[in-house]
């Protein structure tokens, strides 16, 4: 099962039934999580760059899977960063790439994109697993999620001074650009429908898998019957949000990402012409090509990934004032219970980054976050609460969990 792992796993379409514990699998052993986020964002997001921020969170996915020529990799895009799964084989190869992302982050956007390798091996030798679900959003179009606590525990070993030595990657460069090729950047932000654009942090207490998945089941049907919907219906991405001007705003950001072989004049200017016919084929709703507008507003739709998991909930909904008094009470309620810990931040739109890679065989994938730092804001509400009853000893042993 090591060879195409993650395309082996049993697909779930329905995001409410991937959080089910029988639906995660076990990682390779021999495997490796790879961690990759923006260090010290909080000047980026205090001078509104929220954009750069989440166009290298999606950079790191991009260059990992040019890097490797494979998209059987799972991730998850946590706003200011990624987390993935890799075969150790490829550890020369991504780290190159990643190194040439580090430098384009720093070189071009001001920002300090730190990278690590964690064996998987090392996170379950402490007690904690390294799980995989599988979400298919549309055919070929997959999103993983995380449990067992292993990815979480690797970000913590990442973070703590007294181990990041053993796997942060350390600052040396490579000559030469990653290859960014299908990072995209040209959606205008897309405004609440509803009234706001809710941006939610949540992690079971438990220790336990099983029970932590109860907890999030629980979570999901509770929310389901507060905001009066199926999830899908809460997307922020719809054909009303979705809006393309010319030129797009993040044209210059997209050209200083995926220039390589190319100067950036040449390449803005490429893309100042490939945006332009974009648009007009949006105006006059032509297609052009492969690209046919009213088919591709509609993927982007189902290929959005406005719910994650990686043994934290990670959710970017559009709700009604209404609703979200609802939610709050919900999240109030079950933290009260000694159920779950939580961050919440509301903000008028979402911001939409995307990878491209195939437009004629529909394989694209779409990464949504709050706009005004979104999950970043929401987290500084989120890690005191779990600060409050975790102790030091406990987040940097793991916790035992049930097989």
């Amino acid at each position: 099962m090591k060879t195409g792992f993650f395309s082996s796993i049993p697909k779930t379409s329905h995001f409410r039934g991937v959080v089910d514990e029988k639906n995660f699998f076990p990682a390779p052993d021999d495997w490796l999580i790879v961690i990759a986020d923006i260090r010290s964002s909080t000047r980026a997001v205090a001078e509104g760059r929220y954009k750069d921020v989440n166009m290298i969170g999606g950079a790191v996915i991009c260059a990992v899977r040019n890097a490797t020529g494979s998209g059987d990799w799972p991730f998850v895009f946590g706003g200011d960063g990624a987390s993935l799964l890799l075969d150790a084989v490829h550890r020369e190869e991504v780290e190159a790439a990643l190194v040439r992302t580090r430098t384009l982050a720093r070189d071009d956007f001001q920002l300090d994109l730190r990278i690590a390798f964690v064996p998987v091996r090392d996170v379950r030798q402490r007690g904690r697993d390294v799980l995989v679900a599988r979400h298919e959003v549309s055919p070929g179009n997959s999103l993983a999620l995380f449990g067992g606590g292993g990815v979480e525990l690797a970000d913590e070993l990442v973070k703590n001074e007294e181990t990041a030595s053993h796997y942060v990657i350390r600052d040396y460069s490579l000559p030469g650009l990653p290859d960014l090729s299908g990072l995209s950047c040209r959606w205008e932000p897309l405004h609440s429908q509803k009234g706001r654009i809710v941006c939610l942090l949540v992690k079971s207490q438990a220790d336990d898998f099983r029970q932590r998945q109860a907890i999030t089941s629980e979570f999901l049907e509770n929310l389901a019957r507060h905001i009066g919907t199926e999830l899908n219906q809460a997307s922020p991405v719809s054909s009303a949000s979705l809006r393309f001007r010319w030129p797009p705003k993040g044209l210059a950001a997209e050209a200083r990402a995926t220039r390589a072989g190319s100067s950036f004049a040449r390449r803005l200017a490429q893309l100042y012409l490939e945006s332009f016919l974009q648009w007009m084929m949006e105006l006059f709703d032509r297609q052009g090509g492969h690209y046919n507008p009213s088919v591709y507003r509609e993927e982007i739709r189902t290929n959005s990934d406005f719910c994650k998991f990686d043994d934290v909930l990670r959710m970017v909904l559009d709700c009604t004032v209404e609703q979200v008094a609802g939610i709050r009470q919900l999240l109030d309620r079950m933290h009260a219970a000694g159920q779950i810990d939580f961050g919440i931040f509301e903000t008028e739109k979402a911001l939409m980054t995307c990878l491209l890679f195939d437009l004629e065989s529909s394989q694209h994938l779409h990464f949504i976050d709050g706009d005004e730092g979104g999950f970043w804001s929401a987290a500084k509400e989120y890690k005191l609460q779990v600060s409050s009853h975790e102790t030091p000893a406990r987040r940097a042993a793991g916790n035992p969990i049930e097989s």
